[in-house]
């Protein structure tokens, strides 16, 4: 087993928690089998006294570490609250430690004095639970990306409801779902949005063929407080059964309907030690209260027309808290009308934040200008980019990690009067956004949300849920990540592992297709760690990225088929053919009883090694790219000779590459070039904007970086000058070609000492990267050096040839020279390349 001092820790549920600080590296950045990584008691094996220092390095580190884990550490400073609206979307722990209430909560923040706090579980349609006071605990994420478990109630808990079906269909409210995970069957319940209406809230969804809107509130009564739950049912052909909240086992059920005078109100209490109170206003005499095992339920009959009551529900533990409930109820209002805030209330951030950009210097071909971040903005909120698109007008469409979406104009060439206006609040990490018939789509971590601005003031009034068929978590590392649609209109998205590497649900490492409708999920690919981008093309080919960790000898670039399998052998979710130590092993490492079974985790040293997997199109290695981004095919006429080419975005090197695809009888492989430019944070999302046909791009910094800002929106804008870049790269059994946009100078490029190239293999294990390995001697890690022989320049000074003796498939061939452009600007570049398969010529000099 391998261990390294960044990612030694404890795991809660999956979560990876402090024993020492986690590697905010998104489960990765260790170079090759790790200069970090310690054996045993021993230094894994190293080539030089390069990696020897740094391996001694890393095992002071883990010393150190270890020696001094019981001094205190220093304490952060706390974090800033941010002006939040009336909603929080996250997984959601109750007071203890390891509760999970909610893995799709939308907490509601209720009452005249906002401390009061309802969260909702979207999955079984139930309230998990009520409390009051403080809000949640959020540890320091909320002003980076960061490792704790999610956050935790942390005041006062009113009332709660066990896991399990929120609405009974028919009798039965029986867990149905395969594991207890994922949302309940379509024709059971359903979570169709909510809309925010000023502070109010009134989410939507259905039970069964009914339409259910709901409101939670909270008001004072002579000192004491009282959760409610307004109601508006249409109507039902059969009884429906409403999971209302637990009590202790050894309760009572007292109906009292006589308190009241006919038709006030009716409540009966529930629960001795945590004694609750539970009425109802407004409801029709057959709406009744039942017991049951461990929960109290409500039964509503069948009815023809719309039903609007109120639930009430408050603690009974104090003396005379039952008599002041039942005096609530007397005097409390006639039930709302909810229909009548669903059609867009007042604005709440009416504050825009206006910035500058500041454009590039026009001295190269492509030049960086930074549209400038809101950093600093009336409402407090972070500017951690995680996805974007253009709306018809040009304006952008920009979520944040936190929650956000805001709306960017001014979007023009000059970009001196940018304008920014938070838009939406309260979703649950969205790293995804996709603008389709001038309407938002963002991708939580929960669902995708399609935004509804119903009455046209700026502000987003309606969170429809168009689709959350996806199998939620507590675990930090499985994040939903970039979103983008085919031809057809289908969407796609990736679905990260989970940290450690021990998958429990089936859309863990997937690539996820959901209907241009949002009424089907599929997934169609699986073997997925940590793809933190990906796209898809005018041709609908879908490529993906990954980083290097386990099972991922190094960042790579997924070229997507239907059915693929990726490399992550936890995340195959299908029966793999394995060896372990000459034994022949057909299980499916994502299934957790078939791996206690086989006695293996899936990742570690005794996990059986699989026959194979899809092998990526390109690899790169660390130095280059540590943490990969997303891709972007250039479709636009407006950005120079690059057209049609695939860009790359390394998001933990802030940097952009060329991606020079091959085929060679089928099989694709591709090499990579980076451009001369750099960015302000890691750059990992990609658009071309329909209105000046310029790069835009954003990202963020959370996981490991070079980045040194929270966040970044880009223009790459082309200045006509002329592009010096290679834009295709074929591997054949004499050498290299090559094609570039511009025209080089033959005297540097007909020097064979301009160039000099090696290659070298990975090693696909569980372990964690690998190291580099020789291509002739397969055991021995190192580099082969080969031989530039000959240099052969075409007459237009664009296609060259090198002829490379004992050429030879390879994972990772690197290229090096230093040229000159036939206008004398020096070049010095390196080019990458995965070669599977060495074709046959194809450029003619």
């Amino acid at each position: 087993m391998v261990f390294c001092a960044h990612t030694i820790g404890t795991v809660w549920k999956g979560v990876t928690s402090a024993r020492l600080p986690p590697c905010k590296s998104f489960g990765h950045g260790r170079q090759r089998a790790c200069p970090n990584q310690v054996s045993g008691n021993k230094l894994a094996p190293v080539t030089n006294m390069k990696h020897l220092s740094r391996s001694l390095a890393c095992l002071g580190v883990a010393i150190v570490a270890s020696s001094f884990a019981a001094e205190p550490k220093p304490q952060p400073k706390p974090p800033v609250e941010p002006i939040r609206g009336p909603v929080f979307s996250g997984t959601i722990r109750g007071p203890k430690v390891n509760e999970p209430i909610a893995m799709k909560g939308v907490v509601v923040t209720v009452g005249a004095e906002k401390n009061a706090y309802v969260c909702y579980d979207t999955d079984l349609l139930r309230v998990s639970m009520a409390w009051t006071g403080q809000f949640l605990e959020f540890g320091n994420t909320l002003n980076q990306i960061a490792w704790p478990p999610p956050p935790q109630v942390k005041g006062n808990p009113v009332f709660s409801l066990k896991p399990g079906p929120g609405w009974a269909k028919g009798e039965s409210l029986s867990d149905p779902r395969a594991n207890n995970q994922g949302p309940l069957p379509k024709d059971w319940a359903h979570y169709t949005g909510l809309y925010v209406n000023g502070d109010q809230v009134v989410l939507s969804y259905k039970v069964g063929k009914t339409e259910v809107l709901e409101m939670p509130g909270y008001q004072s009564h002579e000192g004491a407080g009282v959760f409610t739950r307004t109601f508006n049912i249409g109507p039902s052909d059969s009884e429906m059964t409403l999971a209302v909240c637990s009590f202790d086992a050894t309760g009572d059920l007292t109906a009292n309907p006589t308190m009241m005078p006919a038709g006030a109100g009716r409540y009966v209490t529930v629960g001795r030690e945590n004694a609750l109170a539970v009425g109802l206003v407004g409801a029709p005499d057959n709406v009744t209260f039942d017991r049951g095992a461990e929960a109290l339920h409500l039964k509503i009959p069948a009815h023809r027309g719309k039903l609007q009551f109120t639930l009430a529900i408050s603690s009974a533990k104090e003396q005379g808290a039952v008599q002041k409930h039942a005096a609530f109820l007397q005097g409390a209002s006639k039930p709302a009308d909810l229909a009548t805030l669903c059609k867009g209330g007042p604005a709440r951030w009416t504050q825009t934040v206006t910035t500058k950009g500041v454009r590039g210097n026009d001295d190269a071909a492509y030049v960086v200008d930074t549209i400038t971040e809101p950093t600093e903005n009336p409402y407090r909120a972070e500017t951690f980019f995680g996805g974007f698109d253009f709306l018809r007008d040009g304006r952008i469409a920009i979520c944040t990690f936190h929650g956000d979406v805001w709306i960017v104009s001014g979007i023009d060439d000059s970009l001196q009067n940018l304008t920014w206006k938070r838009y939406a609040t309260g979703m649950f990490q969205p790293l995804g956004l996709k603008v389709v018939d001038d309407r938002i789509y963002v991708l939580g971590r929960d669902q995708i949300t399609r935004l509804h601005d119903l009455n046209k003031d700026g502000e987003a009034d309606y969170y429809e849920n168009f689709n959350n068929d996806t199998v939620v978590t507590a675990n930090y590392h499985e994040f939903k990540l970039d979103l983008h649609t085919d031809p057809q209109g289908n969407f796609y998205y990736a679905k990260g592992s989970p940290w450690e590497p021990e998958v429990t649900s089936p859309h863990q490492g997937t690539m996820i297709k959901v209907s241009k409708d949002g009424s089907k999920l599929e997934v169609i690919a699986t073997g997925l760690r940590a793809p933190n981008g990906m796209t898809v093309g005018p041709k609908s080919e879908i490529t993906v990225s990954d980083n290097q960790g386990h099972w991922m000898p190094a960042s790579k670039l997924n070229w997507v088929e239907k059915g693929g399998f990726y490399g992550m052998t936890p995340a195959a979710q299908r029966e793999l053919k394995m060896t372990r130590g000459g034994t022949n092993i057909t299980a499916n490492p994502s299934d957790p009883k078939q791996r206690a079974l086989h006695k293996f985790k899936g990742w570690d040293a005794n996990s059986p090694q699989p026959e194979s997997y899809d092998e990526p199109i390109a690899w790169l290695p660390m130095n280059m790219d540590n943490s990969s981004g997303g891709q972007v095919w250039v479709t636009s006429d407006k950005w120079g000779p690059l057209k049609g080419q695939l860009l790359f975005m390394s998001y933990g090197k802030c940097t952009l590459f060329n991606t020079m695809l091959d085929e060679v009888d089928g099989v694709r492989q591709a090499a990579m070039v980076q451009l001369p430019l750099k960015f302000n944070s890691g750059v990992m999302r990609g658009r071309f904007n329909p209105k000046d046909g310029q790069l835009y791009l954003c990202g963020l910094k959370g996981w490991q970086s070079s980045a040194t800002r929270n966040g970044g929106l880009y223009r790459v804008r082309y200045t006509k000058k002329p592009v010096v870049l290679p834009t295709a790269f074929r591997a054949t059994k004499d050498g290299v070609e090559l094609a570039f946009a511009s025209p080089l100078k033959a005297e540097s490029a007909q020097d064979v000492g301009s160039y000099s190239v090696e290659q070298w293999n990975y090693r696909w294990t569980g372990a964690y990267g690998s190291p580099e390995f020789s291509v002739r001697n397969p055991d021995e890690r190192k580099h082969d050096r080969l031989e530039v022989a000959e240099a052969k320049l075409s007459k237009d000074g664009k296609k060259l040839f090198l002829k490379i003796n004992d050429m030879r498939p390879s994972d990772q061939f690197k290229l090096k020279y230093s040229l000159d452009s036939a206008e004398g600007e020096a070049l010095s570049q390196e080019i990458y390349a995965t070669i599977h398969k060495l074709g046959s010529s194809k450029m003619n000099n």
